[in-house]
């Protein structure tokens, strides 16, 4: 029965890529075809060891030889460019919510290949502001730290971080600019405290460009008394 009613299901609704848009199978357990995901822009060579960002040279990237970063490493499986731009376009803002799934399976790999499952006590999505999270249906790094967190068996806490302000939308804003949007932006719900001391978080987001967002997190996190901050996000940006 279930398989009849698969098949009448795909015929009238066909599943298809979200990248391509040719045809999957119903039995396929993703959005996005193997071709396309072997596709996508991977975040390889040489990187800043501490933020992931594209490097020329040396072990460390300017900012974080001369900025104060609160987190103390960031991981993304992709590159902010090309395809992976317009399906987390897509994941954020048409309802592509099933996304969640795929890029949570490569921002998996990247966890387990820095063994950091084996150090993390606890997964924290970055928060979105309630009147946004209400438009727009979900939290998008609330999604992706749900998946991450069925899957390397560490509980999650979505309660923790509170975003208090509505901030305009980063990507467009120069560095200054972000962290001038971001400041008192966040703030820890109190009863929590002793939830995070002396743990290790894993911070999850959808993009970090100029780690504003997550090194204010951060921030907070360890002024709680949160040991270690690592950050996970499905693509980072160069500079």
């Amino acid at each position: 029965m279930k398989k009849i009613l698969n098949y009448f299901i795909n015929f009238f609704f066909p599943k298809v890529c979200s990248c391509c848009n040719k045809n999957l199978s119903v039995k396929y357990n993703g959005a996005i075809c193997i071709n396309c995901l072997n596709n996508l822009p991977k975040n390889e060579g040489l990187k800043c060891s501490v933020c992931d960002v594209q490097i020329q040279k040396q072990q460390h990237c300017y900012d974080c030889l001369h900025n104060k970063n609160y987190f103390d490493f960031i991981k993304a499986p992709y590159k902010y460019e090309k395809s992976i731009k317009m399906l987390i376009h897509n994941f954020k803002y048409s309802n592509r919510f099933f996304l969640a799934k795929d890029f949570s399976c490569a921002m998996v790999d990247v966890i387990l290949k820095n063994q950091w499952d084996k150090q993390v006590d606890i997964v924290i999505p970055v928060p979105l502001f309630w009147t946004r999270k209400i438009f727009r249906g979900y939290n998008q790094a609330d999604l992706l730290a749900k998946e991450i967190s069925k899957k390397i068996n560490i509980k999650i806490n979505n309660k923790i971080l509170v975003r208090k302000f509505y901030t305009k939308a980063q990507f467009a804003l120069n560095r200054k600019a972000r962290q001038e949007n971001l400041q008192k932006s966040f703030y820890i719900r109190k009863k929590y405290n002793d939830i995070i001391k002396n743990k290790n978080v894993l911070l999850v987001d959808d993009i970090v460009t100029t780690c504003a967002t997550v090194n204010s997190c951060a921030k907070l996190l360890k002024q709680a008394g949160a040991k270690k901050v690592f950050v996970i996000s499905i693509a980072r940006t160069s500079f």
